[in-house]
C-alpha cells in the first residue's frame, strides 16, 4: 500500500488551510497535520478534519443521469454529452447565443473558472455568464476597486494581524466560520493590541473582543461615518497622507460631518462613549486595520458601507502602510481566484474588464480568436437567474446550488423549472441537480490537481491524492468534450497545468497578474502571492500600491418610516451541499426566533407566530434570540432547503425598521 502523504489544502473556506492526506488500510485517505503551512500551522476545524468523508462513493454521483419520461435515469457519458451539446446547439440556432446561460461557482479551481469563461465566450459565444460569488462579497470587491483600483481581499498576510496595534472586525464571526484564524486575533491581544468587534449579535468572536459594538442591523454605514466624524472633530486626520495620496477628501469629510455622535447613537444604538473609545483605540497605535465580512457587505448599500470603512483607514493614513489598512475576509474556498479569471459577467482573465479594447485584444490573441468575436458584458448573477425561461432558454451550471443559496430561492427554483434545458455538473445530486435534464458526475478536491487563491491573495497548489470513482470525470474533461462536439476541437486541454500555463499568459499585465507563477514555484514556496509578473520575482504578500480616495460622497439616508417592528438579521448554518451528507455531522435545524409578542399574534393552530417580510414568511419560535441585541429577529438559512413544506422559508431581508 502507498504510504506517502500528499500535501494539499482544505476544500472549504478561503483560509485554504494546509493539510496532508495519507492513505488508510481501507483504501481511503485520512487528514494528518501539515504544520509547515503558515495560515493554520496544522490546526483544522471540524469541517477540515472530516473533509475526506465527502469523498466516499456512498454519497457521490458515479454515473451521468439523463431525464427520460420525467425521471432522471443512468446514461452513458457519450449519451449525456451528446444530449447537452445537441440542446445547446439547437437553442443557439433558434434563439441566438445569448439564450445560453452559464453559471459557475466560487469553489471551482482557477483552471476551471478560467476555462468556463473561455468556453462561454469562445465556444458558445454568449455574454450570459456569471457565478455565485456575486451573492457573497461583490460589495467589498466593488468598494476595493473604487478606492484602490484593485480587489485583493487582504493586502497583507494574516500573520500581520498579531503585530498591529488595533483591529476593527466588522460583521464577522470567524470563531465559528474560520476557527483556525481566531488564533491571529488571540495573539494580537497577547501582544498588547486591541480587538474591536462590530456585530449586533453576541458571538463567540465578540466574546474575545476588548470592545464590542452592537449596532442595529443595517446601520453599519452610519456607524462608519460617525467614527470618521470623530476622527475629524478630534484632529486625528493624517493631513499629509490625505493631501498627497488621496482625492475626494472634501466630499467624504462633508458626509462624515453630517453624522455627529448623538445623531449616530440614535441611528445605530451605539453609545457616544463607545464611539469615542473606538476612535481612541483605533487612532492611538502606530498601526491599525479594518477587516470586513458579509455583515456590512450584504446590505442594500453594501458598497457604500465598505467605502466608508475604507475612508476611515485612508483618513487616518493607515492604508498601504506596514501592519495597517483595509481588508476583506473572503468566504468561499476560491472566492478570490474565482472572481479574477473570467467567470464574471464583465470580466476577462487577470481581472481585466471585458469592455476594455486593449484587454480584449490581449486575451483574444492568447485564445487565437478575433477580438470582435468576443461578446460584451452580460447580466450579473441574480439578473441572469431571473431571466431564465424568458431571454435565457438553457443553463449550464457548475459548482453551485442556487435552489438553496440564491436570493429569492423559491423564485429562482421556478425560473429553473421554466428553462427549455438545464445541465448540471456536480459531485452529488443537489437540489438544483434534481431539476436538471442532464446531470454529470464530476471530480472534487482530492481527486484532481488545480490551484486556488486564498483570502490573502496567496495562489496555492491543491494536489491530487486519490483516484476518483469509476464513472466520474473532471470539469475540464467535460468542457473539452462539449467544445469538441460544438465544433471547437482545440484550445480546451484537460491537463490542469497546461490550462494554468495559458492562464498565466492571459493574465499577464492585468491587475491579477499570475504570469510569474508556476506549479513548481507553488510547490516549493508554499504558495505565491499575486501580482507576480516574473518567474524570479519575489512573492508580494504585502501590497504597497499608491492609493486613491473614493470620490463618491457617502451619506446615511435613513430608514423608511414603518410601524414598530423588530430588526432582522440572517445567518447560515455552516452546512454545504456535500458536507451535510456526512452521516455523523450534526445538522442544526433552521429556525427564526423572535422576541416575546402579544398572544393575539400567535397562531391558534400551531402555537407559534408567523414572521413576514418583503419576500416570504415562516413560522417562528418566540423568546429573545440567543446572543442577539433586543428587539431583533434572528433567522438562520436552511441546510439544503430543509424547511418544512408547510412553512415557506424566509428570504433574506434587506430592510430594517
Amino acid at each position: 500500500m502507498e504510504t506517502t502523504s500528499t500535501p494539499t489544502h482544505c476544500p472549504y473556506c478561503a483560509l485554504q488551510c494546509g493539510m496532508n492526506l495519507s492513505p488508510t488500510p481501507e483504501g481511503g485517505v485520512e487528514v494528518t497535520e501539515r504544520v509547515d503551512f503558515p495560515v493554520n500551522r496544522g490546526a483544522l476545524c471540524g469541517k477540515g478534519r472530516t473533509a475526506p468523508a465527502v469523498l466516499s462513493s456512498r454519497v457521490r454521483l458515479t454515473s451521468p443521469l439523463v431525464r427520460s419520461g420525467g425521471t432522471l435515469v443512468p446514461a452513458s457519458w457519450d449519451e449525456a454529452l451528446d444530449r447537452i451539446a445537441g440542446e445547446l446547439g439547437r437553442i443557439r440556432s433558434e434563439h441566438g447565443p445569448d439564450a445560453l446561460g452559464v453559471f459557475g461557482g466560487g469553489g471551482l479551481t482557477n483552471e476551471k473558472a478560467y476555462t468556463l469563461g473561455k468556453f462561454a465566450r469562445v465556444v458558445l459565444g454568449t455574454s450570459q455568464i456569471d457565478y455565485n460569488g456575486r451573492f457573497c462579497m461583490s460589495s467589498a470587491a466593488a468598494g476595493g476597486i473604487k478606492a484602490f483600483g484593485l480587489d485583493r481581499g487582504l493586502p497583507f498576510p494574516l500573520e500581520d494581524i498579531p503585530r498591529t496595534g488595533c483591529v476593527i472586525l466588522v460583521g464577522s464571526n470567524l470563531a465559528e466560520t474560520m476557527p483556525p484564524a481566531l488564533r491571529f486575533f488571540s495573539e494580537l491581544r497577547e501582544n498588547g493590541g486591541t480587538l474591536i468587534v462590530v456585530d449586533p449579535r453576541r458571538t463567540r468572536t465578540a466574546e474575545q473582543a476588548d470592545l464590542h459594538l452592537m449596532p442595529r442591523p443595517g446601520t453599519d454605514l452610519a456607524l462608519a461615518l460617525g467614527l470618521l466624524h470623530l476622527v475629524v472633530a478630534e484632529g486625528r486626520v493624517d493631513e499629509e497622507y490625505v493631501r498627497e495620496r488621496t482625492s475626494g477628501w472634501e466630499e467624504a469629510r462633508a458626509a462624515a460631518m453630517a453624522h455627529w455622535p448623538e445623531h449616530v447613537e440614535r441611528i445605530t444604538g451605539v453609545s457616544v462613549p463607545q464611539l469615542r473609545e473606538t476612535v481612541r483605540m483605533f487612532c492611538e497605535p502606530e498601526s491599525a486595520m479594518v477587516l470586513t465580512a458579509r455583515g456590512p457587505e450584504q446590505q442594500s448599500k453594501g458598497t457604500d458601507t465598505v467605502g466608508a470603512w475604507i475612508n476611515l483607514c485612508l483618513a487616518t493614513g493607515r492604508a498601504g502602510r506596514p501592519l495597517s489598512g483595509y481588508g476583506c475576509l473572503t468566504g468561499q474556498g476560491n472566492g478570490q481566484g474565482g472572481r479574477e479569471h473570467g467567470q464574471k459577467a464583465d470580466q476577462l482573465p487577470g481581472y481585466r474588464k471585458l469592455d476594455d479594447p486593449a484587454a480584449r485584444r490581449h486575451v483574444a490573441e492568447v485564445w487565437g480568436v478575433d477580438p470582435d468575436s468576443l461578446p460584451g458584458p452580460g447580466r450579473s448573477a441574480y439578473e441572469l437567474l431571473d431571466a431564465m425561461g424568458t431571454d435565457i432558454r438553457s443553463l449550464l451550471l457548475l459548482a453551485s446550488n442556487p435552489v438553496v443559496s440564491a436570493p429569492r430561492a423559491a423564485h429562482v427554483e421556478e425560473r429553473l423549472k421554466s428553462l427549455d434545458f438545464l445541465a448540471v455538473c456536480d459531485v452529488v445530486l443537489s437540489e438544483t441537480a434534481a431539476l436538471a435534464d442532464v446531470v454529470l458526475p464530476v471530480t472534487q478536491w482530492a481527486e484532481e490537481t488545480g490551484t486556488m487563491t486564498s483570502l490573502e491573495g496567496r495562489v496555492l497548489l491543491r494536489q491530487r491524492a486519490i483516484t476518483p470513482p469509476e464513472g466520474v470525470r473532471s470539469d475540464l474533461e467535460v468542457l473539452h468534450e462539449l467544445a469538441a462536439r460544438l465544433g471547437v476541437e482545440k484550445g480546451f486541454p484537460t491537463d490542469p497545468e497546461e490550462v494554468f500555463e495559458e492562464l498565466r499568459r492571459a493574465s499577464a499585465g492585468g491587475p491579477a497578474d499570475y504570469s510569474g507563477i508556476t506549479y513548481r514555484r507553488l510547490a516549493e514556496e508554499n504558495g505565491v502571492f499575486w501580482p507576480c509578473r516574473r518567474r524570479r520575482e519575489r512573492s508580494r504578500e504585502r501590497l504597497r500600491e499608491r492609493l486613491r480616495e473614493r470620490r463618491k460622497q457617502l451619506e446615511w439616508r435613513g430608514r423608511r418610516k414603518r410601524r414598530e417592528r423588530p430588526w432582522t438579521t440572517t445567518g447560515r448554518t455552516p452546512v454545504s451541499t456535500s458536507f451535510r451528507r456526512i452521516p455523523h455531522v450534526r445538522r442544526p435545524a433552521p429556525s427564526t426566533r423572535v422576541p416575546s409578542i402579544p398572544a393575539r399574534l400567535v397562531s391558534s393552530s400551531t402555537g407559534s407566530p408567523r414572521t413576514t417580510a418583503g419576500r416570504g414568511s415562516c413560522r417562528s419560535r418566540t423568546g429573545p434570540p440567543p446572543r442577539s441585541r433586543t428587539r431583533s429577529i434572528r433567522s438562520s438559512s436552511p441546510p439544503g432547503g430543509s424547511w418544512p413544506s408547510t412553512s415557506p422559508a424566509p428570504r433574506p431581508v434587506a430592510w430594517t425598521s
